[in-house]
């Protein structure tokens, strides 16, 4: 698939950062075009894999460009007023080259939670391809729930490395594989919102995330084809600091997503089965909101090591090792289920999803046909879809066997009802 990525406000732009580098470690092209837009120049200065002229700076007149500090009703005013400029913004996407645009954005933070529902509407009156929202849900402490704040963000962290993927016991792909990776130690990692980012938080009043998140959840569900979600806590270690999850959520929903988007530009070797396009549109826009799962092993792939054996692999090829299909059903069906029950991006009732969608990504001698129908079954059964869409990636490189999830269609989600007490009923006038 195809798509034109959006990215807003702090959190927003560093997601579309990342669905950029992940891109970039594999084999195919699933990027059409991206473009940046926020309120602080200093986050659009912070991205590497975003064209320059591809960031947009807005409301500059009210902030000086320094962030609406969390003040969603400020940047939906500047939505409104410079909507020309957001017109123009948006115009620079090449839509007719996409299947689909999709609207990142921190929904905590005011940029992204007052400007994301203005550009999917903008998007949906240029296109008559899908406009998909994905959304990061400020975590609970940070929102006034239980639990240690003292690091509170909006529009999310700047983007900087850290080992959190580690602390979480989350998993470590090889090359091209692009979920949950361990990331370099950066004690120095600071707060991505809008203003946040530069400021004092001593100095600072108390912002209303949860009121924020609540009436984008509510404005991007009914203007978006789907509103695919992460739950900031999923990637965040007991205590830690708020602004260490960020990189690890950055990078995982972006593997996770592109696992997906690039299963059906994949052409060599040549899939069992294609998820393409069509079938994953199909799979999303089935009311309620979408998550993702992910969880991998680490096989043998058989591949010789350094020049002359990557040149040996070249010339006589590398089918694999043999692999044990007993050994091949159970790495399937123990990475399915774990993908489904300890690695979503927003903590559901299964149960709740009324469609499903699965990718494998694996050397290619481990895809055993007995394998990917044993973890379908899995996944059927846990879920209750009676049809889950599903296509493989055969990778010679791969180091692991990844199975990636899609639930769409989810009506049931504790932290969705959390939100709904919170959300401010000026925020729908």
């Amino acid at each position: 698939m195809q798509i034109g990525i959006v990215g807003v406000g702090g959190g927003g732009t560093a997601l579309a950062d990342a669905l950029l580098a992940d891109e970039g470690r594999r084999a195919v092209d699933y990027i059409a075009g991206a473009i940046a837009v926020d309120t602080d120049a200093g986050d659009l200065a912070a991205l590497s894999r975003v064209d320059e002229e591809a960031r947009h700076l807005l409301g500059a007149v009210h902030t000086d460009g320094e962030g609406t500090t969390g003040d969603g009703t400020l940047a939906s005013e500047i939505a409104r007023e410079e909507r020309p400029e957001l017109q123009a913004a948006v115009d620079s996407l090449p839509v007719g080259r996409t299947d689909a645009a999709l609207v990142c954005a921190a929904l905590g933070g005011g940029t992204g939670a007052g400007i994301a529902p203005a550009v999917v509407d903008l998007l949906g009156q240029v296109t008559a391809t899908p406009v998909y929202a994905l959304g990061v849900l400020p975590g609970v402490s940070e929102t006034g729930g239980e639990g240690d704040a003292t690091d509170a963000t909006t529009d999310g962290p700047k983007r900087s490395a850290t080992d959190e993927a580690a602390a979480l016991g989350t998993d470590h792909p090889g090359p091209g594989s692009g979920d949950d990776r361990d990331a370099p130690d950066a004690p120095d990692a600071s707060d991505r919102s809008d203003h946040s980012d530069h400021s004092d938080r001593s100095e600072r009043p108390e912002r209303p995330l949860a009121s924020n998140a609540a009436g984008a959840v509510r404005a991007l569900s009914a203007a978006s084809d789907d509103l695919l979600l992460a739950d900031l806590d999923v990637w965040r270690a007991s205590a830690a600091p708020y602004a260490a999850a960020w990189p690890a959520l950055d990078d995982a929903v972006a593997g996770r997503l592109g696992s997906f988007l690039a299963a059906g530009e994949a052409a060599d070797p040549t899939p069992e089965r294609v998820l393409d396009a069509s079938e994953l549109t199909n799979t999303l826009g089935a009311g309620g909101v979408t998550a993702l799962g992910s969880a991998g092993a680490e096989v043998e792939n058989g591949r010789r090591e350094g020049f002359v054996g990557g040149l040996l692999d070249r010339i006589g090829g590398a089918d694999g090792p043999a692999v044990d299909e007993g050994e091949a059903v159970s790495v399937a069906t123990n990475a399915a289920r774990k993908a489904i029950t300890h690695r979503l991006s927003l903590p559901c009732d299964l149960t709740s999803a009324s469609r499903a969608a699965v990718v494998f990504h694996a050397p290619p001698a481990w895809l055993s046909r007995r394998g990917l129908e044993r973890a379908r079954s899995l996944i059927e059964e846990e879920t209750e879809v009676p049809e889950i869409r599903w296509g493989d990636y055969p990778d010679p490189t791969a180091e692991e066997f990844r199975v990636t999830v899609l639930l769409s269609g989810i009506s049931m989600a504790d932290r969705l009802g959390a939100l709904e007490d919170d959300l401010d009923p000026t925020r729908l006038e």
